[in-house]
């Protein structure tokens, strides 16, 4: 698996020059030297002779040109070889201007002047050496700009991953069922079955609309707040039908409810901490709810100390649902002195 990712990438590496409608920059390039090869032409040069003259002048700088980008870069730079790069490097320019030498002399340019015709060897491996390095110059110039383009593109390409899998997993902590919660819940149905207790049927369609509404509200970005409390109310009465539970839960509600509508399971999530772990003595939550012009004010007494497990699921809360409905979700609890925990919730709302 790793060996096909770095293959990927290596691929992605080599034709980032060439890819995105880059290739029209080398086009551009080419046609550029092109219109400088007919501005220097002769009067009695036709198109396609200087055509063919800048084919073969700039057949062997070619050359080196994409064996620099489609080799050399990705292929040594790329994979951490920066000396046999840098070797390589310049080994294409000390040679490349040789070989240019060579190839002039099997295909000698038309308007070649007589005096660069006697030059030394030493001379016109310079000239060459020259014409080479300050194309090369321009050509990574080129390069250069393509690679930061590339960068700005993997970085929000990165940037938006990045952002989808954290809304991902924020969805999944959102619509996160306590398996232990979960499993308590399915044992105490089972177990009421058994000894058929009158509440039996009233706990199994109570336990049913609330998961069923939790797996549909969870795939929602808001809740209207009715719905939300016929919800809670559900969790609540499913809770207090439960065999030895310690955990009694007194709920308020001040203030109009409809046309409203707040962050998706925010009421279901925060009883539910209460819930993962039952109580081993007998406890009171008390829950406060005042609708405001701008959020629902939640206000919690717990009548034992927060475990450090309630504490940790509150910082949990906190945290996804800012990430998830920004910096207007606002909590903070305490432990107070006389044995109890209050937790102050606000909950904005969401605006259809």
């Amino acid at each position: 698996m790793n060996n096909f990712v770095q293959i990927e990438i290596h691929n992605k590496n080599r034709w980032i020059y060439f890819t995105k409608y880059r290739w029209i920059a080398h086009v551009l390039f080419w046609l550029w030297v092109l219109l400088e090869n007919l501005r220097n032409a002769g009067a009695s040069d036709t198109f396609i002779a200087t055509f063919n003259e800048f084919f073969i002048r700039n057949f062997l700088i070619a050359i080196f040109f994409y064996l620099y980008c489609l080799f050399l870069i990705p292929y040594l730079f790329k994979k951490n070889k920066v000396l046999l790069f840098w070797s390589a490097l310049l080994a294409c320019l000390a040679i490349f201007p040789a070989l240019n030498m060579l190839y002039d002399e099997l295909f000698p340019e038309k308007r070649m002047s007589e005096t660069a015709r006697a030059a030394s060897f030493a001379k016109e491996y310079f000239q060459q050496f020259i014409n080479y390095f300050l194309n090369f110059l321009l050509f990574s110039m080129m390069l250069f700009f393509m690679e930061k383009s590339e960068e700005q593109d993997t970085q929000i390409e990165l940037e938006k991953e990045k952002e989808e899998i954290e809304q991902v997993k924020l969805d999944l902590l959102k619509t996160n069922i306590s398996p232990d919660f979960l499993m308590r819940s399915l044992k105490q149905l089972k177990n009421a079955a058994i000894t058929l207790q009158e509440n039996t049927p009233q706990s199994i369609l109570t336990f049913s609309d609330l998961m069923r509404y939790r797996l549909y509200r969870g795939r929602q970005f808001f809740s209207p707040l009715t719905e939300e409390l016929i919800a809670l109310h559900a969790f609540i009465d499913f809770i207090h039908l439960e065999q030895s539970n310690h955990l009694h839960i007194d709920l308020l509600v001040n203030g109009l409810t409809e046309q409203k509508s707040i962050a998706s399971l925010a009421l279901i999530n925060i009883l539910e901490v209460f819930c993962k772990v039952p109580p081993l003595v007998p406890a009171v939550l008390k829950i406060e709810m005042h609708t405001e012009s701008q959020s629902l004010l939640i206000h919690l007494d717990y009548s034992l100390h927060a475990t450090d497990s309630i504490i940790s699921d509150l910082h949990k809360y906190g945290e996804n649902y800012s990430h998830l409905y920004g910096d207007g979700v606002k909590i903070d609890f305490e432990n107070c002195k006389d044995a109890h925990c209050l937790i102050n919730l606000s909950v904005p709302w969401i605006l259809k």
